[in-house]
């Protein structure tokens, strides 16, 4: 069909959530009850949970909490290492809740910090740390948590992108003392927007929670959700990928805004996609292995398989491939990832501490890092045909 589009990545939302969700938008106020709470609870039983509007407003609060934390006090400082290669909404967070910034550069062929640009962050002061797991590829976050501890310095595990991926059998979101995810439509877990901070049992709750966002913003919710489920289909995705105002795949960075709740309906939805889950995780898996199976005599272009300790969420495919050749392959869902390093936005320039390392690896993954999508909208066929074009890329 000439006009059917691939979409980088699709989290499916069934009918029956969206009537839930539209159900769940009559008035309601207050915070989310434990019934809310519930199916995520069922997942993470020994964490505390606050369900805010957004991944980076859980993020917020997980910074400003862990202020809180006695190895804090007295350190008078706000200053948090941050992957130099990741969403700027991480970069976001830490402004809004009062942190300079350090960068560390991350390793090209996993994704994950580099250990002495990290080291070198901590060395330079930095009292807090996130790790970022992107794609569904997780960070060795007990490793990150063994260095930092030996400056003193907290752990936040951006759990946004595990999309259901664990490490040593421990799911993603659950590997640090406060760890965040994300509810958007490019996460794993789609409910149309939402966000939450875990935290461990023991240490204090941070705030109060949220209280639940006005019935009109569920309303919204339930348009939008409706509206992206029927144009993410290939047939039909051209159509919002044609118009520049919706910005989609453009990677923006936005000022800080208040926390606030979630909607009623974003719950109605992450509880229908946390039920989901199982299937939808192994299908991504599946075709995530099927990439790597059939490109796995081009190490030019795949990264390092993730270490036996480690199961992907497999929330994209990440490859290395030049820009030009990636830009005739948009139409099977060929994307290009974070095209700018956090060093390259103007608007953080003034909330970078100081110098920073070279950042090599950071700057390699922006110019070249592009995902293949895993999701089930995809033809066999056309998957075949994307990994053939790849596959006669000159070395």
């Amino acid at each position: 069909m000439p006009l059917r589009r691939v979409p980088p990545v699709y989290a499916p939302v069934p009918a029956r959530a969206l009537c839930a969700a539209a159900w769940a938008a009559r008035s309601r106020s207050g915070p989310p009850t434990e019934s809310d709470l519930a199916p995520l609870r069922a997942h993470y039983p020994t964490r505390g949970i606050i369900i805010t509007d957004s991944g980076t407003s859980a993020l917020t609060l997980a910074l400003r909490a862990s202020l809180t934390l006695p190895e804090r006090g007295g350190r008078g400082r706000r200053w948090v290492a941050l992957p130099a290669y990741c969403c700027p909404d991480v970069a976001t967070a830490a402004v809004g809740a009062g942190f300079r910034i350090i960068l560390y550069d991350v390793d090209p062929a996993t994704l994950g910090p580099d250990p002495v640009s990290l080291r070198r962050a901590l060395e330079r002061g930095a009292t807090h740390v996130v790790a970022t797991h992107l794609f569904g590829r997780l960070v060795d976050v007990p490793a990150v948590r063994a260095l930092a501890d030996t400056y003193g310095a907290t752990v936040i595990e951006d759990a946004a992108q595990h999309a259901g991926g664990s490490w040593q059998g421990v799911r993603g979101g659950a590997l640090a003392s406060w760890s965040v995810l994300s509810f958007g439509r490019g996460k794993g877990l789609n409910a149309g927007g939402g966000g939450a901070l875990l935290y461990d049992r023991g240490l204090p709750a941070p705030v109060p929670p949220p209280s639940l966002a006005p019935w009109w913003r569920s309303a919204r919710v339930v348009l939008t959700a409706s509206a992206a489920e029927l144009l993410a289909h290939p047939s039909a995705y051209w159509l919002p990928a044609a118009i520049p105002a919706l910005h989609l795949g453009d990677t923006v960075y936005h000022p800080p805004r208040p926390v606030t709740g979630p909607a009623a309906a974003n719950l109605a939805l992450l509880a229908a996609a946390l039920t989901s889950e199982p299937r939808v995780l192994a299908e991504r898996q599946r075709i995530d292995a099927w990439y790597r199976h059939h490109l796995e005599d081009r190490p030019d272009v795949i990264l390092a398989p993730q270490p036996l300790a480690a199961q992907s969420g497999a929330l994209r495919f990440p490859v290395r491939l030049p820009l030009d050749f990636a830009k005739r392959l948009v139409r099977l869902g060929v994307a290009r990832s974070y095209p700018r390093t956090l060093a390259e936005y103007p608007a953080l320039a003034g909330h970078i501490e100081g110098s920073h390392d070279p950042l090599a690896g950071a700057f390699s993954l922006a110019r070249s890092l592009h995902t293949l999508p895993t999701h089930a909208l995809m033809s066999d066929a056309e998957r075949g045909a994307l990994v053939q074009a790849i596959r006669t890329l000159s070395a």
